[in-house]
Formats: C-alpha cells, sequence, structure tokens
C-alpha cells in the first residue's frame, strides 16, 4: 500500500514538474495524470474520497506519509505549500480532467498563501467538480490515531455481526482499517501502540481484536514482511477470532473454570473462523492460514492439531503472540489486567512452548523495556507512565507524572524530561527505580493521560 501510494503521489509531482518543461498536450505531462487516475481507482473500491495533507513536511495520503521525496514531489509539495493547501480531497468520481484542471491550477497560480475560500473559488471557476480543498484536519497524532482505531472497532463490529445475522462480510473494508492501522504506526507507533492499553471491559471482543491487529503489525516491522504479507497478518489479527461467533455467547463470557466438553467448543473456532473467511470476499488464502492456524502453538500441541504433510504457516506465531499479550494485559470476568512488563515475564516462560521464542522476542523488542503505558516509580519517589520509548531502545524515556511522592493524583500529568541534569550534582534529576503496580494506586483513565501528553 505505501508502495502504491508513493508511486500515486510521484505520479502527480512528475506531471507537475513537467509541465513547467512542456506544453499540456505532451504526453509527458497527460500520461502520469492518466495513469494516477488509473492507480487511484483500486483505492476508491471502498471509499468515496480520499484525502491528502501536508503534515510536518511530508505528504500524507490516508494517513501514509511518503517520506522519500524525488525532486518533482519537492515541487509538488512546495507548491501545495506556497499557495496555501491545508488539504486535498479526492472524490471517486473525479475524471482526468478534473485532475489535469488541477494540475494547471498548481502550476499557473503565482499568489501565496491564498485562503481556503479563495482556493474554492478559483477551483470551481476552473471547471473542477471532484477535487477540493478543505481545512486540514486536527494534525495531533493521538487524535489521527485514536480516529484510525475507532474505525477498526467499527469495521470489525460490523464484520462479527454480520456473520452472527448470517450474512457474509465484504473483507474489503477490513483490509482498508488495517492499511490505516499500518500507515499511523509508521507514522506514529508510540501513538497507534499507547490506544491498546485503553481497555472497554464491555466491548473485549472488538478492542481485543483490534489491539491484535496493531501489536501484530508492530511485529512484522521487525520482520521483513513484503507489504501484501503484513497487512494480511494484520487482517488476520482483526480477524482472528471471528469463529466464535459461532458458539454461544454465555459459553464465551463464562467467569468460571471451563468443562471438558466446553472447551471442546471453543476449540472449534479457529475452524469455523477459517470457513467463513473462505466464504468472504477480498481475503488472502494467508490470512486464512493465519486464523485457523493460531491457536496451534509452537510446540504444534495446540488445536486444531496440525496435517503431518503441511507444516503451519511461519506467521500464524505472530497472530498468537499477539493475541497473548493482549489477553494478559486485559482485564476479563475470569482475571486482573497484568502490567505490560508482568505480561512479557510470562510471556517468556511461555516462550519454546506456546510461543515462538524469536517472535516474543520481537514484541518485546517493539514494546520497549518498559512498553507504553507502564508505571513507573522515579528517585523522587513520584509515580509517572511511560508515553513513549525511544526508537530502537537509544535514549530517554518519556514520562508523564501522574501522582507525587506521596502517591496523590496529580491535577493534570506533567511531562518531564529525563535527561535534565540537577545543576547542583550534575547527576540527572530523575532517574527510575522500578515498575509500579496500578492496583496500589488511585485510578487515572488512561485516555486522560494519553490526551493531556500527547501535544
Amino acid at each position: 500500500m505505501e508502495t502504491t501510494i508513493a508511486g500515486i503521489v510521484r505520479l502527480l509531482g512528475a506531471s507537475l514538474k513537467n509541465r513547467g518543461l512542456y506544453p499540456p498536450s505532451h504526453p509527458l505531462v497527460k500520461s502520469p495524470i492518466w495513469k494516477c487516475v488509473a492507480e487511484l481507482a483500486p483505492l476508491f473500491a471502498n471509499r468515496a474520497e480520499l484525502v491528502l495533507t501536508v503534515v510536518d513536511d511530508t505528504l500524507v495520503l490516508e494517513g501514509v506519509p511518503i517520506f522519500h521525496l524525488t525532486s518533482s514531489l519537492e515541487l509538488f509539495l512546495a507548491r501545495l505549500g506556497s499557495i496555501g493547501v491545508p488539504a486535498l480531497v479526492f472524490e471517486k468520481e473525479m475524471t482526468t480532467e478534473d485532475l489535469e484542471r488541477f494540475m494547471l491550477f498548481l502550476h499557473e497560480t503565482k499568489e501565496q498563501g491564498l485562503s481556503t475560500e479563495a482556493i474554492k473559488e478559483r477551483l470551481s471557476v476552473a471547471g473542477i467538480k471532484h477535487i477540493y480543498v478543505t481545512e486540514r484536519e486536527d494534525t495531533d497524532d493521538f487524535a489521527n490515531a485514536q480516529k484510525v482505531y475507532n474505525n477498526a472497532i467499527s469495521v470489525v463490529a460490523k464484520a462479527l455481526n454480520d456473520v452472527r445475522n448470517g450474512q457474509i462480510p465484504d473483507g474489503a473494508s477490513c483490509e482498508s482499517a488495517v492499511r490505516e492501522i499500518n500507515g499511523m504506526l509508521l507514522r506514529n507507533r508510540d501513538a497507534m501502540l499507547a490506544l491498546t492499553l485503553i481497555k472497554n471491559f464491555d466491548e473485549y471482543t472488538y478492542n481485543h481484536s483490534v489491539n491484535v491487529s496493531v501489536l501484530a503489525l508492530a511485529v512484522t516491522e521487525n520482520l521483513g514482511l513484503p507489504e501484501q504479507s503484513r497487512i494480511n497478518v494484520g487482517v488476520a489479527g482483526l480477524l482472528h477470532d471471528i469463529g466464535k461467533t459461532q458458539l454461544a455467547l454465555d459459553l464465551i463470557q463464562k467467569p468460571g473454570t471451563l468443562t471438558i466438553s466446553e472447551y471442546e467448543e471453543i476449540k472449534k473456532h479457529p475452524e469455523a473462523g477459517f470457513v467463513i473467511l473462505e466464504k468472504m470476499t477480498n481475503i488472502q488464502p494467508e490470512t486464512c492460514s493465519l486464523v485457523r492456524e493460531h491457536h496451534m502453538r509452537f510446540d504444534r500441541a495446540g488445536y486444531p492439531t496440525p496435517d503431518p504433510g503441511a507444516p503451519p504457516h511461519p506467521y500464524s506465531q505472530v497472530i498468537a503472540v499477539a493475541d497473548c499479550y493482549d489477553a494478559l494485559t486485559s482485564t476479563r470476568s475470569y482475571q486482573k489486567a497484568r502490567t505490560p512488563q508482568n505480561a512479557i515475564e510470562i510471556m517468556r516462560k511461555l516462550s519454546g512452548k506456546s510461543l515462538d521464542p524469536d517472535l516474543v522476542t520481537l514484541l518485546e523488542r517493539s514494546l520497549g523495556i518498559y512498553p507504553i503505558g507502564t508505571l513507573l516509580r522515579l528517585n523522587t519517589m513520584e509515580v509517572g507512565i511511560v508515553t513513549k520509548v525511544p526508537e530502537g531502545g537509544k535514549g530517554n524515556l518519556e514520562i508523564a507524572i501522574l501522582y507525587d511522592r506521596a502517591g496523590n493524583p496529580l491535577p493534570k500529568p506533567e511531562a518531564v524530561d529525563l535527561s535534565e541534569v540537577d545543576p547542583t550534582t550534575g547527576k540527572p534529576r530523575r532517574t527510575t527505580l522500578g515498575t509500579v503496580n496500578p492496583m496500589l494506586l488511585p485510578p487515572i483513565p488512561f485516555e486522560n493521560v494519553l490526551e493531556s501528553t500527547s501535544s
């Protein structure tokens, strides 16, 4: 997806650059536009419009940032910026004529810093019907990540409800939601991963499905998988429990220990999910296999029993690892949520048995030594929460103080810099002493913490 989107935007840049060298009818001006419209068509398959914005001097199409700029892309970016275009919306009905006229507008407009209303009027006068400008949406990464997360919740809820109602959902919306998650992870992985720590007990199934998708995609960043394989893994994470729609609700939500017969019923859900996914459109065979195999265990002692002549898919354990981590860090009717660090410790013990040890290590690397959401005691006796982990483990954690040294909640989280030095001693003013059990402190809604520290 990233490659496709980058190619589309580069075609726009190439047409604009060539317009400065050749007349409008020249093939080097028109051909990139024709190709661009053709390559946009699949993206419009399940949406009415596409949004292109400029965020921190980076072009972003549908949440996917374009980091590697060619000279033509730099020109395109510069023209948008100088004219004052805040955000572009391409409608599904857009024609090559619309795009040709818009590129002519970019080429010929010499004024700088035009208002949105002035740009809208000029586009209308130019006869451009299906490309318009709008005020850029909130560029706060947490707000954007939350929109992506909430959309994925809606998508998986609809898919599961469709199956319960005897309908076969279209997988296109699931893939689209996963691509948005993947784009957000590339843009700001901490903002996206932080949302997996917001647990909704009443909507556990949907939250859990999205969280597994997010965590699985985070792990695939370190596997060097092709783009489509990463998306297939993410869709499998989103739909890994779709087979549970075929089970009785009271069985799924049972708070106590399952009987042998009940457990045998639960064990049917991966196969049931495989059957459902095979009937869905726009679902890749790889995704079906990952859903079927996510409970097989690393030692192959799980369910369903692997076929002797067909080894399990190498990525099915990615779903298993993500599923385990989110389950451990969630409160259920039969368990209290573990802290992120405690969950990783448990998973290390399961490595080589239930879980692939290499993938557990990759998840741990993705989350950091102190994953986002971990509460830490500082040498000042204050308690803070990890809001950002350094790339590759290098650098300082970003922490927001939640409780003073006496354990009282602060009126507002206070972001602190762990690299700040005490001038009297020449040593860091604050250092970490260790993790804190959140059950021992007054509760604070995690989403409020994120909103307060995301600016």
